[in-house]
């Protein structure tokens, strides 16, 4: 039924207990299309430069989970700054906020921040629908704000398990240390990398893949003999850990390769990072190519591996 037909929308039914931010999400957005249906009903995220859409309702407006808009252009992001009301059915005010042409159309809409128990912003409950209708959609406001207190609660306990589970990873070392450097090997990395794919889908938090590897080892290992061959190897390795924030994963990867697999990152720290390493590499007299790629929901985070790996040997290629 039209959303105009609805108004103060029943008691919240009995639902099995909810143990991630995923399973409430697709609760919330179900009961919500159930009780108080719109065209759309969205938990998206704000990665700092976008809004991600990580779990929708069945909707007309062809919008799909991993769809991704430029923040600024969003009705949300407007709702966030305090210039519109976090829910509206005037089609005129909706008009007016819409910066993107996709949400022309678009009567009502709702946008209620989901923030962190610091109250940073995680992202929005977002809803929308071509009709104006009446007054539905602001009666039920307090119940709205509840949901999205409690998918704060639920995403804050989420990410205290993830980040325990992340340092007990990490500290399963002993089969996982390159004995060279002191680094994650391949197969440490390899396992991380995979349960940091499961978490990226669950937050889409930003983060990126960068790729180091070595320039002329072969010719110092002929020139030079093995021991510096290591040495240089070691000097790389120590640069790359010294950079590298607390939430970093480094690995040596193989002979003269790394990787620094960096989750929950902005882009602009992976832009700080890269120039640190390239500073650090200079004065150290280490020569390399280095290749980035950040997360993003149309690949996983093997194919963002590949896609890094690509951009360094891109660099590389460009030095001769």
């Amino acid at each position: 039924m039209p959303h105009s037909q609805a108004r103060t929308i029943p008691m919240l039914p009995l639902l099995p207990p909810l143990t991630n931010f995923d399973d409430a999400s697709r609760s919330v957005v179900s009961y919500l299309d159930e009780y108080l249906p719109l065209a759309l009903w969205s938990i998206t995220r704000f990665d700092g430069s976008n809004q991600i859409f990580l779990t929708v309702s069945p909707n007309p407006l062809h919008i799909e989970v991993g769809e991704t808009r430029a923040w600024p252009n969003t009705m949300c992001s407007e709702v966030v700054l305090g210039n519109a009301p976090p829910v509206s059915s005037n089609r005129a005010l909706v008009r007016a906020l819409s910066r993107d042409g996709r949400w022309e159309g678009i009567g009502a809409y709702v946008s209620i921040p989901i923030l962190h128990n610091d109250g940073s912003l995680f992202g929005t409950l977002c809803g929308a629908d071509p009709s104006a209708g009446d007054s539905a959609l602001e009666d039920n406001l307090a119940l709205l704000n509840l949901l999205c207190r409690l998918l704060g609660t639920i995403l804050d306990v989420d990410y205290q398990r993830a980040q325990s589970v992340r340092l007990a990873e990490t500290a399963q070392l002993d089969a996982e240390t390159d004995p060279l450097t002191g680094l994650l090997n391949r197969r440490g990395w390899n396992r991380i990398l995979e349960a940091e794919q499961t978490r990226y889908r669950q937050f889409a938090d930003p983060g990126a893949i960068i790729i180091v590897d070595l320039d002329g080892m072969k010719t110092i290992n002929d020139e030079l003999g093995h021991a510096a061959g290591d040495e240089y190897v070691q000097r790389a390795g120590k640069i790359l850990a010294a950079c590298a924030h607390p939430g970093a994963v480094v690995s040596r990867l193989g002979g003269d390769e790394f990787g620094i697999a960096l989750p929950d990152t902005q882009p602009r720290a992976v832009d700080y990072l890269l120039e640190c390493l390239e500073k650090a590499f200079r004065n150290a007299d280490v020569c390399c190519s280095i290749g980035r790629a950040d997360f993003s929901m149309t690949q996983s985070l093997s194919e963002t591996w590949d896609t890094a790996d690509a951009e360094m040997y891109r660099h590389k290629r460009s030095k001769h």
